[in-house]
């Protein structure tokens, strides 16, 4: 009972109440108008606010898409080499892990020393093995915003991902790895034929959380790009939308592209939000579930 009302007021409660603002045309001070579904028609028809919309909602997709595709699999052979206790594993578990202990504006400021177009190291490295033609002002090229984010945030998590994957391997029963390795399967032949086999919901866990991180980050694009998300809104996401929308990116305290409905617009975004990340979870439930049921 204790952990259902503190998950109820701080979980439950917000939900409901930003889901019952979005029916209201309200600036977070004045008097409340309701207004039905308005916000959500003026969400999806503004052709401004769809514009915005869209383009976080893909780069969050596309930070979900990249980790999936690379970030994981690199995590997985990762977790394997460590489980395996190859030479210098111990080292190799803490060096990967300990991004996590650094700051996020400190990941940020590493990252703008690595790209400056004037001293950073990358450039510096290109004009060293002789690509000095490749020098690009990386931080400000159009287009690269989202991948930079992207790096950014995958080395900050990498060990997370792969402690997690290392976790799930440890499980995996002994005997079935010596079956394999008596029939004669080789190094990676018992990764592909006997631990991802039996990693399969672990890794749809993985990926339900890669999706909801990508939907809702925030620090890495705001440091990065400001309110605005960058130029032409380059590193924009679904979160930082929301916060815009809401709070501003002006010197109006009351913030919101519509700033008389700035509390009630931003929480349309956020309930469509929370419904593109509650119809993910409830998928992956569902395919939890019938692996179990076929186990």
């Amino acid at each position: 009972m204790p952990g259902f009302i503190i998950y109820s007021l701080f979980v439950v409660y917000p939900i409901v109440a930003a889901a019952s603002i979005s029916f209201f045309r309200w600036n977070g001070i004045g008097p409340k108008t309701f207004v039905g579904l308005d916000n959500y028609i003026e969400l999806f028809t503004s052709s401004e606010m769809m514009s915005q919309f869209s383009n976080a909602l893909l780069n969050s997709l596309q930070i979900f898409v990249l980790t999936v595709l690379i970030l994981i699999p690199v995590q997985i052979i990762a977790a394997y080499l460590i489980y395996n206790q190859v030479k210098g594993y111990k080292f190799f578990r803490v060096a990967v892990f300990s991004p996590q202990f650094i700051s996020t504006p400190v990941i940020v400021f590493i990252f703008m020393l690595l790209l400056d177009g004037n001293v950073g190291v990358f450039n510096k490295l290109l004009e060293w093995i002789g690509l000095g033609e490749y020098v690009r002002p990386w931080l400000g090229l159009p287009g690269y915003g989202m991948n930079i984010v992207w790096l950014m945030m995958s080395w900050s998590g990498f060990g997370v991902g792969m402690i997690f994957f290392l976790g799930a391997m440890k499980m995996i029963s002994k005997e079935s790895l010596e079956a394999g390795y008596l029939d004669g399967a080789g190094f990676w032949k018992r990764l592909f034929s006997i631990i991802l086999p039996q990693m399969k919901i672990t890794i749809l866990n993985m990926i339900l959380i890669t999706y909801i991180v990508s939907m809702t980050v925030f620090d890495f694009n705001y440091i990065l790009g400001g309110v605005s998300g960058g130029v032409d809104h380059d590193v924009d996401v679904m979160a930082l939308l929301f916060y815009r929308i809401a709070f501003g990116e002006s010197r109006n305290p009351l913030g919101g592209n519509i700033s008389e409905n700035s509390m009630g617009l931003g929480s349309t975004v956020a309930c469509v939000l929370f419904l593109l990340i509650f119809v993910m979870s409830m998928l992956q439930v569902w395919l939890t579930y019938r692996r179990r049921e076929e186990v």
